[in-house]
């Protein structure tokens, strides 16, 4: 602002001083006018206008009844009380005397200002960061005048502008019924230099799916334009209490990609100041634009591109909140120069391809004594599992019937994983789901052929010599009679045998080396000892040579 001169100075208050009463303002304007600055100056060279010089107050008891009113009125957890209530509760208490009711209430507000007793919006610390990529934060909205017609045949939405606002009662971003869908906005904010991306999507509601698809598209450079340098995946991420903080299964891949998802407390918008303001400005200012086109119709696919058109040129035309060097620089400058001064320790690193291809819900299930478990409404079977617990995990994006089971185990053993395929339900009368052995094809069509009707087991006349002797045969003693209920010292088969001699043996088997240790054991008759003993030989073996070494 141009500065004035003393004798300028005394020039206006002269001028000011002399004019008649109603032109003040006019004289002003042409002072302004000569001089080439505001009114405001003019009037503040003359020195004209300011405070008003105080007065004692009239009924100065007002003061202290309205203290009293106030103090009344924030007994209310969150609003106060109307003033008005709560001088009406004070005189029927006895706080106040009765002639507080002839108080006029809009000398009790302007007492209530004057004594500064108004309750204002507490000021929140300014959100920073202090490079990019530490914090972001991300948000979805309602489009105000874009509204979805109808689908068309390549995939695409064709969308409409209304001149009336979306009317929003209740919840905006709520689920809508079947078959309905709106248009949604996503946007991010990063907190270090203020650089700002969005994107549409038609769908029925905030989905925390359409959030994460859109923070894959902007974090992983999907949008194919070199112009945008943001990347990488963030150290912290804000959000509010909406989908994408009430999903695990995002949660989990947000864990995975080692993101912090940090949401904010139920209806507390200041936090989320950075992202919640465009909603406001920014893209509001995009969609009032659209206005200017020869056509109210226009494509999702075509929308996309003009806003990031859009966002590319408030990128590179709007200041970054943290300055490079000292110096002021655009969001689209600062962004690449300010990622070179991270810490070493905390690198950006780029996502991983196609990170929602490992996105997967997951619950805790049990497998029945068939084999079965339930996930879905519908029944799946494990083979080789039965009665126990597990975690089954169901792919989000692609196949719909894939589904994997990992046991649980109390053991810190790695656990084991295994496919579960629906479960198809066999036909009446079918006892088994394989198809017939040749044995049983045969036997099926011979059902009523007699081959081999014969009483083998008829008593036969004896043909014994008469001439020999019959003498009674000779026999040892009985054998000890062995216990099946005793634990015999030996494994049930060579697998079983060979896991219990890995769990001995500290180091891994050749090929060779293990089918000679497997060769001994199995002439050994698979016994604990036999294993015990190899194990302990060997590793006797094994110090004797180190200690030559």
């Amino acid at each position: 602002m141009p500065s004035l001169s003393e004798a300028a100075r005394r020039m206006i208050a002269d001028a000011l001083g002399a004019a008649p009463r109603g032109a003040r303002g006019e004289t002003a304007s042409r002072l302004a006018a000569r001089f080439g600055v505001s009114r405001a100056t003019v009037y503040r060279a003359a020195a004209v206008g300011g405070a008003s010089r105080p007065r004692p107050p009239a009924r100065p008891e007002y003061r202290e009844w309205v203290r009293i009113a106030v103090r009344a009125a924030h007994r209310a957890p969150a609003d106060p009380v109307p003033l008005d209530l709560a001088i009406e509760a004070c005189i029927e208490a006895g706080d106040l005397p009765p002639e507080a009711a002839a108080m006029p209430l809009s000398t009790a507000h302007r007492v209530r200002r004057e004594l500064g007793l108004v309750q204002r919006r507490r000021r929140t610390h300014r959100l920073n960061a202090d490079w990019p990529m530490q914090a972001i934060q991300v948000d979805g909205s309602t489009s105000n005048h874009l509204r979805v017609l109808r689908p068309l045949p390549d995939g695409d939405w064709l969308l409409k502008l209304h001149r009336r606002p979306w009317s929003a009662r209740g919840y905006k971003n709520k689920p809508l019924g079947p078959g309905r869908t709106r248009l949604q906005i996503y946007g991010l904010w990063d907190m270090c230099t203020g650089y700002t991306l969005a994107r549409y999507c038609v769908a029925r509601g905030e989905t925390s799916l359409d959030t994460l698809e859109f923070l894959v598209w902007a974090l992983g450079g999907e949008h194919g334009d070199p112009r945008i340098p943001l990347h990488g995946a963030p150290d912290d991420l804000w959000c509010d209490q909406g989908s994408l903080f009430k999903s695990e299964a995002a949660g989990d891949l947000l864990d995975r990609l080692d993101i912090t998802l940090i949401p904010g407390a139920p209806h507390n918008k200041e936090r989320q100041g950075g992202v919640e303001r465009p909603w406001r400005t920014r893209w509001a200012r995009f969609e009032r634009a659209l206005f200017l086109r020869d056509t109210d119709t226009i494509t999702l696919m075509e929308l996309n591109v003009r806003l990031l058109e859009y966002e590319i040129r408030e990128n590179a035309r709007r200041r970054s909140r943290t300055p490079v060097g000292g110096r002021p620089a655009s969001r689209a400058e600062a962004w690449p120069a300010l990622v070179r001064g991270r810490p070493a320790d905390r690198p950006l690193h780029r996502l991983p391809p196609d990170p929602l291809a490992t996105l997967a819900r997951e619950a805790r299930r049990w497998i029945d004594s068939q084999g079965h478990i339930r996930w879905g409404g519908r029944e799946f079977e494990v083979d080789g599992w039965s009665e126990r617990r597990v975690i089954a995990r169901e792919a989000v994006r692609g196949e719909p019937d894939r589904l994997v089971v990992e046991e649980i185990r109390a053991d810190g053993r790695p656990p084991e994983r295994r496919h579960a395929r629906p479960l198809v339900r066999r036909r009446y009368g079918e006892i088994r789901s394989s198809a017939r052995t040749p044995l049983e094809r045969l036997l099926a069509e011979t059902a009523g052929d007699p081959v081999g009707t014969a009483d083998v087991w008829a008593p036969r006349p004896t043909a014994g010599a008469p001439n020999v002797a019959s003498l009674p045969a000779r026999s040892a003693p009985a054998a000890p009679l062995a216990d099946p209920l005793a634990v015999a010292d030996r494994y049930p088969d060579l697998d079983t045998a060979m896991r219990a001699f890995a769990r001995l043996w500290p180091h891994p088997l050749s090929p060779v080396n293990r089918s000679l240790v497997a060769e001994r054991i199995a002439e050994a008759g698979c016994t604990r000892s036999a294993v015990s003993d190899l194990a302990a030989e060997l590793l006797a073996l094994d110090v004797a040579e180190g200690e030559s070494a």
